[in-house]
């Protein structure tokens, strides 16, 4: 009898228990590392290294260069709701306004492991343009928040990119003869002897020469350049011409005088008394010998 009771009274006890234990099973399992989705950065390139950029400071020019960057956000398993990830583009001596990204809330649609591509930027040297010396600057990409359901979080690496901008010293400007013709593209008046083949334009070794006529030439510098002067050179100082006219021009087609010049000798130098930027410049010989002539057409620039 004792031994009955004795059984009863454990199955009872038992049967207090159950409940207890079917209750905690049956509550949801809680949030784990299994089930989480981890957000981070990732470089369209990511099999390259990153890149870093250079930039030239140049006297009145300011600063020449530009920085442009892509990447994406992903996460390492698609969610079921979408994502959204708030991102801040941040340079030291860089206001943000002068820093472009492409947009700064990054979506990951639902079933997606990745944003569209992001493009950061800059084109704005401003804030710079009175550091005269060599400086380096880091521009950081960073994930600054993420608008998901909980188990979407950061993930331990990537959730900044580095990016490295060097700008060297500013390089003061100075006059220079350039004397590489091949880099322009030169015209001249019909009937001269030597039209395609000659040193002026550096197409051959032969002169441009004419009878009786005054010359002209204009030439196309491709780019605007900031001329202080130019250069000819003649066969002899009896086949250069004592006065020259030169014009610019905006089009190639409208001409502007920039005055008339006296010269003489075998290489005749003439210097501006202003700097003149034009891409577009011609040369007109005035008075001249029987016979006139030109070897070689060189131009000073302020670079």
């Amino acid at each position: 009898m004792k031994k009955a009771f004795r059984l009863l009274t454990i199955a009872g006890l038992i049967g207090l228990l159950i409940p207890s234990f079917s209750s905690c099973t049956d509550d949801e399992d809680p949030i784990s590392e299994w089930n989480m989705s981890y957000v981070s950065l990732l470089p369209a390139d990511y099999l390259k290294p990153t890149p870093s950029f250079s930039l030239k400071h140049v006297e009145e020019e300011g600063i020449e260069g530009s920085v442009e960057y892509q990447f994406m956000v992903t996460v390492h398993k698609a969610s079921n709701q979408d994502i959204k990830v708030n991102l801040a583009a941040i340079c030291d001596g860089i206001s943000e306004e002068n820093i472009d990204l492409t947009t700064k809330t990054a979506v990951i649609k639902a079933g997606s492991t990745n944003s569209e591509m992001i493009t950061v930027s800059i084109n704005n040297w401003d804030d710079l343009s009175s550091v005269k010396e060599a400086a380096d600057y880091t521009l950081n990409i960073k994930i600054n928040g993420i608008e998901a359901s909980p188990e979407v979080i950061p993930s331990d690496f990537r959730q900044e990119i580095s990016i490295k901008i060097s700008k060297g010293a500013e390089r003061k400007k100075q006059e220079v003869l350039l004397t590489d013709p091949k880099k322009w593209m030169f015209t001249f008046m019909e009937g001269v002897e030597n039209a395609s083949s000659n040193s002026v334009a550096g197409t051959g070794s032969a002169d441009v020469a004419i009878n009786n006529t005054p010359l002209w030439l204009t030439v196309d510098f491709i780019e605007k350049k900031t001329l202080t002067g130019i250069q000819t050179r003649h066969w002899a100082s009896s086949y250069a011409p004592t006065k020259i006219e030169l014009f610019t021009s905006e089009d190639n087609t409208k001409w502007t005088s920039i005055g008339e010049f006296t010269t003489s000798g075998q290489t005749q130098t003439i210097k501006f008394e202003e700097r003149i930027k034009t891409r577009y410049l011609k040369y007109q010989m005035i008075t001249i010998p029987p016979r006139v002539d030109i070897t070689k057409f060189n131009v000073y620039s302020w670079e």
